[in-house]
């Protein structure tokens, strides 16, 4: 009697509900949520990570740029006595006769600024502006930040001298700054170096006058700070971007006023050494480095305080300050 029923019936239909969907929609959302907020917040700090990886690096090519020089200031080759040397001269003194050849190069920043040797080390300091004759790059100094003088003999002797370029040429006891003679370029040819000194008891070195200073506009981005140098080489004043991205420069030098040959005190890079009755023995670098562009979702909330600098910048770039202290090796006796 049921047959037809049996035949009839069919079979319960089974699934997955609306309701169920929706649930599983909702915690899928979830999900993909989670995630995405992940990856963000990491690809933030990756993108901060990388930020000051290459803030630091660029800090550590400005002192592997500027280290060298502090160090070999008053280096004269055999000699790094400056009292000792001939044919220097302050900017209130006339130019030696032996230099007249090469006046404008020697004067390009200043009166003897490339031979005032009793500077070797100098400086200014950013309240009281830019220090140099010669203009800064582009005319964009950058305001409150202090620039570093430094005078030297090159890292090796010259194998050739080059006509209309200043040399030293140095022995045991005392130096002489020259110009070569483009008739006359073997530094071992005693008729090419000044008289008195023996080519075999004595080396022939370039002279390397440098300037370090901070401008608002590098080479490659108006908008993008950069530490820059005025320098005498290869017969003339050079002005070289160092690395872009440093937004400023401070300096100390370190006074030894006990003779121990350990900095006693630390001075604006103006003060004159001598009124601190010491030598200079240190100087403190501070370079503060600043990113091109800026971050999103970032503010420099800092308070920068070192040297003369006191400091809230308030927007979106990225920074960091370095800083390091330089012991001289030639100093002064």
């Amino acid at each position: 009697m049921n047959s037809r029923n049996d035949k009839t019936a069919r079979p319960r239909a089974s699934g997955v509900s609306l309701v169920e969907i929706m649930v599983a929609l909702v915690i899928g959302l979830f999900l993909i949520l989670g995630t995405v907020s992940i990856y963000s917040r990491s690809r933030a700090i990756y993108r901060s990570t990388e930020a000051v990886a290459r803030l630091q690096e660029t800090a550590r090519y400005a002192f592997d740029v500027i280290e060298p020089d502090v160090r070999m200031a008053s280096y004269w080759g055999l000699g790094s006595r400056t009292g000792h040397v001939v044919n220097r001269a302050g900017p209130s003194q006339g130019t030696p006769v032996e230099l007249a050849a090469v006046e404008a190069v020697i004067d390009r920043c200043g009166d003897n600024w490339a031979i005032d040797l009793d500077g070797y080390l100098a400086g200014w300091n950013g309240a009281a502006g830019f220090s140099l004759a010669c203009t800064a790059y582009q005319d964009d100094y950058r305001a409150g930040t202090d620039g570093l003088i430094l005078r030297r003999g090159s890292e090796t002797a010259a194998e050739a001298l080059v006509g209309e370029r200043l040399y030293i040429q140095s022995g045991r006891a005392q130096g002489a700054l020259f110009v070569a003679d483009a008739s006359c370029t073997d530094p071992k040819n005693a008729g090419c170096i000044p008289g008195g000194y023996p080519p075999d008891a004595t080396e022939t070195r370039e002279l390397i006058s440098t300037a370090y200073y901070v401008t608002g506009s590098s080479v490659g981005r108006a908008d993008v700070p950069a530490l820059r140098r005025k320098r005498l080489a290869t017969g003339s004043m050079l002005d070289e971007e160092v690395v872009s991205g440093v937004e400023d420069l401070q300096i100390r030098f370190g006074i030894d006023t006990d003779g121990d040959t350990n900095a006693d005190s630390y001075v604006d890079p103006a003060a004159d050494p001598d009124t601190h009755e010491g030598r200079i023995v240190a100087v403190t670098i501070w370079l503060r480095v600043r990113a091109e562009d800026t971050e999103p979702g970032f503010t420099d909330h800092r308070v920068y305080r070192y040297a003369d600098v006191d400091e809230a910048p308030g927007d979106r770039f990225r920074r960091i300050v370095v800083s390091k202290t330089i012991s001289l090796h030639n100093r002064r006796s």
